[in-house]
């Protein structure tokens, strides 16, 4: 919901936009998790 109002994330919350979530890869999720994110979300 903070995204559509245009409010603020906290700050360990890091959106990345994407086209569609059909264009996430495993690669990308898992490219996340070896830099140290605790989860991934992708919600479409």
């Amino acid at each position: 919901m903070a995204g559509t109002i245009r409010g603020q994330y906290p700050t360990i919350i890091r959106p990345v936009r994407a086209m569609c979530t059909g264009r996430v890869s495993v690669d990308m999720i898992m490219r996340a998790f070896g830099k140290g994110a605790d989860g991934v979300a992708v919600i479409g």
